[in-house]
């Protein structure tokens, strides 16, 4: 008889770095040789998922429609993203505790609480307002205090095991919760931009890689192009509702200061952000503590120095191994970095060379052999029991 296990994953209304956590757990325990079901209030297109697993085999996926969360999602599409999962998980909450012993294994990779399941796996404590400097109206309190309200039953741990991105969200974790988490790095496809590592004709370019969020604070990239006018700085991300107000806040910025050397480019294509990356000298991240950073370690396999705000668990967890002078504490001293190593070429090339051994920390294998021997301990404790 095989082993079974449920993956719960409230909405798949986006394919972001959640998503991709939770398709890769699927994939890791099938390999492994699970039965893996999916659960989801929302439905997913097989075609968009396909490619992550072997021969097309995909986990079976069950939809249970939550009518209150697609009501929401239409009235305030891309928003309330921690209330309607926090809904979502509510109405699931007598099935999960059922599930439990049905399934050999139950996890949770989107609710970001402590749910009634075998294991956890929490990007960020929902209870915390993320980032903090967004609660500044009264709408945004009034939001606050519902997620909370709606989350109390939450408080108290209910999982067996929790697992984090970084030791940065661990200490969140811990704050909200009281609880110390296992860390399970998120697998990087080091390995598709790993092949443009190699390139040493680098150019003087710098490549920035962010959703266009107004909370990215991507105005100061700005001032940074203004001072190094000899760099061209290009500027990658993704889009979702609420992003056209900030291109344009940009470009009309980079209007205002005459840049002619920073670029945008919004949805760029994932074969063309490689090629761009193989060109690339230094890799920027804006100045916001990412919970972990998929695209700094994407860049660092690709062979680019990557330079990262000094905060979150892109500088704890993966730039600080590289070096400590490749993080800043404000977005004005990056400049000072860029010129230090331009200056220095024995020193960039060694720290471009660690940059690529570090990221193989990340790689999809690691993720795999962590989650496992984590699930294995669990499912013995439960056969214990």
């Amino acid at each position: 008889m095989s082993k079974r296990a449920l993956i719960v994953h409230a909405l798949f209304d986006i394919l972001g770095g959640a998503e991709f956590l939770a398709l890769n757990t699927a994939r890791a325990l099938m390999e492994a040789g699970f039965e893996v079901h999916i659960l989801t209030a929302t439905p997913i297109v097989p075609g968009r998922i396909s490619g992550i697993f072997a021969n097309n085999v995909l986990p079976n996926i069950i939809i249970r429609r939550v009518k209150r969360v697609e009501f929401l999602s239409k009235i305030k599409p891309g928003r309330l993203a921690r209330f309607r999962r926090i809904l979502v998980v509510n109405s699931y909450w007598g099935l999960l505790e059922e599930a439990r012993k049905e399934y050999d294994l139950v996890i949770d990779t989107q609710s970001n609480l402590p749910t009634p399941v075998d294991m956890v796996y929490i990007h960020f404590p929902a209870l915390i307002a993320y980032p903090k400097h967004e609660l500044k109206g009264l709408l945004w309190k009034v939001y606050n205090w519902v997620v909370k309200v709606s989350a109390r039953k939450y408080k108290i741990p209910r999982s067996s095991r929790i697992l984090t991105n970084s030791t940065w969200t661990a200490h969140m974790i811990y704050e909200v919760h009281g609880v110390i988490a296992d860390v399970v790095y998120p697998p990087v496809d080091i390995e598709y931009f790993n092949v443009v590592a190699g390139n040493d004709r680098r150019e003087k370019l710098v490549v920035i890689i962010s959703r266009f969020t107004p909370e990215k604070g991507l105005e100061k990239i700005l001032d940074v192009a203004r001072r190094l006018p000899d760099y061209t700085f290009t500027l990658v991300g993704s889009t979702g509702p609420g992003s056209d107000k900030v291109l344009e806040a940009l470009k009309a910025r980079r209007n205002e200061l005459g840049l002619s050397n920073i670029e945008f480019k919004p949805d760029f294509p994932r074969s063309e952000l490689r090629e761009l990356l193989g060109r690339a000298m230094f890799y920027l991240h804006p100045e916001f503590p990412e919970h972990f950073g998929i695209s700094i370690v994407e860049a660092m396999s690709a062979g680019v120095v990557p330079i990262v705000y000094r905060d979150g668990g892109g500088w704890y967890d993966i730039v600080s191994r590289v070096s400590e002078s490749l993080g800043y504490n404000s977005i004005v001293d990056v400049p000072k970095i860029i010129r230090a190593l331009e200056e220095n070429k024995e020193l960039y090339i060694r720290l471009r060379e660690k940059s690529i051994e570090v990221s193989k920390l990340f790689n999809y294998e690691s993720f795999k052999k962590n989650l496992l021997e984590k699930t294995e301990y669990i499912m013995r404790i439960k056969k214990l029991t």
